[in-house]
């Protein structure tokens, strides 16, 4: 302070005595050395013609000299005036430095809320000034507006860029994506369309639910059958959701009003036929757990097995499971035809199985689709290769196949309906009638043609599956929905019969079982092709156990109490399940190394459980309950289901430890 008052009454002397006094001194300029120590002071050419500003060390502390007003805060300023007003023009860079463009400023970046379930919704929400773009990423590129509705799939960290003249500016927020605890599979006792049903709902691999309708069996039903089947299929969700009702279209007398029916032809020329859909059953509730559940329909199904002047009626006890599961896509439809009342000598007709057997509409109720092609694989693969599917299309029968299946589609509706087994032909002959002579052959070298009927395919009698081939007519399209399964003549209560391929004998007595996933979907997304590929990789999968045992031995099918040696140990053909023992404690360690490929959602079946599951991990990790697995417990049989809820690529070890302090 003291300086600046002797600085102040040296200028008035100036003033009073001599107008230019030191002013234009350059000995004075000389003591001005300080201000070249003041980096931006030194380019204010004003200030170093005043030359005794150098004593002014306030000016050494305005750190930002380039900002006039922060030379009017000096204090000094009316001091500065005296000493030349034109000085203050001279200050050019002051005037500009002003002018630079402003750089963008966030102001607001917001995510609400901050924290969601996976398939939830979050509104981004920000404020820029001064920005020519905005983009924020990842994914969204740039952005208009103040606000976005986003659906992360998991936890992501958004960055916000803003982008102007004068620079750029960033800002980010981090959403949190945990996964949903799954709804629990749900059971009820319906009347659709008059139809009595038990319904069962679950959510599949997409977290999309699905409904299964099951008619009961013990009294007609409004479309005239005894029930026992499929009657409605519903998937998908949004503009992507279909519902499959059965169509009761009519095969000669017998009419089908769903999908699931059995049907067993035999006598000469398979002249007669058994089918559930004119008897009175029997069903139940086999199991009904949080993701897991068994549905059963019985009959004893009548068979002629005498003359028509003595007849002689053998009840063969038939029995149908059909087993749901949260995480997967595909029921399985299992069954088994119980012979006993034949022994010791067996049946002296032949009936076949075309079980499962029916109609529904596959391509959506109403949609009377035009079917495009039909497929079917036994020891090989056939085709059709002509779209749409007419009786002159042409056909493949060339490359070997492994799982045998039955499908059709149409493209138009994007819709395929397949059949699908649970174990290798090899493992389970399927497959009926002699076109196995045309194996690795194609139409345009076919052994056996249609030649009287002109037909390209082969003639409707000779398909080892039965599909629509029967509601075709010469030449043109069909609509049928009719699926069906297929197994030579005497593979019901038979001690021997040819298997198909005749390469082979085999016996039904005093059982016959076998399992298929029954599969509605899309052939844009390849469904029934990505199931055969998972049965095939679930059957190369490598079983170990380091607590607990693999099991190797089991039921042969559903409604059975031997055992027998499985295909495949630690694989349950009867459910298409992985299968182990635990320890007596409840403990197990199991390994699967998936060497075929990786496994979608598989499913364990643990037996010998004599409580819940107490803390489930895989490779040591802890598993969430109804996140990362759905479990069941079945107190009345000791076991417990477990589909885990990811792919399941390599080798890894799930355990279920006791529970300790």
């Amino acid at each position: 302070m003291m300086r600046w008052t002797l600085l102040s009454a040296w200028l008035t002397l100036c003033l009073v005595v001599s107008p230019g006094c030191g002013i234009h001194d350059d000995a004075v300029r000389e003591d001005a050395g300080v201000v070249e120590d003041a980096g931006v002071v030194r380019d204010a050419g004003v200030i170093e013609d005043a030359g005794v500003v150098g004593d002014a060390g306030v000016v050494e502390d305005a750190g930002v000299v380039r900002d006039a007003g922060v030379v009017a805060d000096s204090g000094s300023q009316e001091d500065l005036e005296l000493l030349d007003a034109g000085a203050t023009e001279d200050a050019g860079t002051v005037v500009d430095a002003g002018r630079l463009p402003p750089p963008p400023m966030i102001t607001r970046l917001l995510a609400t809320p901050l924290q969601i379930e996976r398939g939830q919704s979050v509104v981004l929400e920000w404020e820029v000034t001064d920005a020519m773009e905005v983009r924020i990423e990842p994914g969204l590129g740039v952005v208009t507006g103040s606000s976005l509705l986003v659906w992360p799939a998991a936890t992501t960290t958004y960055r916000l860029t803003a982008l102007g003249e004068g620079g750029s500016a960033t800002a980010t927020v981090t959403v949190r994506v945990t996964e949903p605890a799954w709804a629990s599979m749900s059971w009820g006792h319906e009347l659709p369309d008059g139809y009595d049903s038990d319904v069962y709902r679950w959510l599949d691999s997409k977290g999309e639910q699905r409904t299964a309708v099951l008619t009961r069996n013990d009294a007609r039903d409004p479309g005239g059958t005894h029930g026992g089947m499929l009657r409605q299929f519903r998937y998908g969700s949004g503009a992507k959701a279909r519902v499959a009702t059965g169509t009761g279209a009519s095969s000669g007398p017998a009419k089908y009003n769903g999908w699931g029916y059995v049907v067993s032809h035999y006598g000469s020329g398979n002249s007669l036929v058994a089918r559930s859909a004119d008897v009175t059953g029997q069903y139940r509730q086999v199991f009904m757990g949080r993701h897991h559940a068994l549905h059963e329909f019985s009959w004893n199904l009548l068979f002629n097995d005498g003359s028509a002047q003595n007849p002689k009626w053998v009840p063969i006890k038939t029995t149908v499971q059909w087993f749901f599961a949260t995480g997967h896509d595909h029921p399985v439809y299992a069954i088994t035809f119980d012979s006993s009342a034949a022994l010791p000598q067996g049946l002296s007709t032949q009936p076949d199985s075309r079980t499962p057997y029916g109609d529904i509409a596959w391509d959506g109720d109403g949609t009377l689709a035009t079917v495009d092609g039909v497929k079917w694989g036994d020891k090989y693969q056939f085709y059709s290769r002509d779209e749409p599917f007419t009786s002159a299309s042409r056909w493949d029968y060339k490359t070997p196949n492994v799982v045998p299946y039955a499908s059709t589609y149409s493209r138009s509706a994007d819709a395929e309906m397949g059949i699908v087994q649970t174990l290798s032909w090899v493992q389970h002959n399927t497959g009926g009638t002699w076109l196995n002579n045309n194996w690795g052959k194609d139409s345009e070298n076919q052994i056996d043609g249609d030649t009287s009927d002109n037909w390209v395919m082969p003639p409707n009698w000779n398909w080892p599956y039965q599909l629509c081939q029967y509601e075709m007519k010469l030449n043109q399209t069909t609509t049928s929905k009719r699926v069906a399964w297929g197994l030579m003549s005497g593979s019901v209560g038979r001690a021997t019969y040819w298997g198909y391929g005749y390469e082979k004998q085999w016996s039904s007595l005093p059982y016959h079982s076998y399992s298929v996933f029954m599969v509605l979907g899309r052939p844009s997304e390849g469904s029934v092709q990505a199931w055969i590929s998972e049965v095939e990789r679930a059957l190369k999968a490598q079983p170990s156990a380091s607590r607990g045992q693999v099991v190797a031995n089991g039921p042969g099918g559903v409604a059975r109490s031997d055992s027998e040696k499985y295909a495949v140990a630690g694989y349950n053909g009867v459910y298409g399940v992985h299968e182990f023992k635990a320890d007596t404690d409840g403990s197990f360690s199991v390994s699967l190394n998936a060497a075929g490929g990786a496994l979608h959602n598989p499913i364990f079946l643990i037996r010998d459980m004599y409580a819940p599951l107490s803390r489930l991990t895989l490779d040591g990790v802890a598993l969430r309950a109804d996140v990362d697995y759905f479990a069941s417990y079945d107190d009345a049989t000791k076991r417990v289901w477990i589909t885990l809820n990811r792919e399941w690529s390599g080798g890894h070890t799930l355990s279920n430890l006791p529970s300790g302090p």
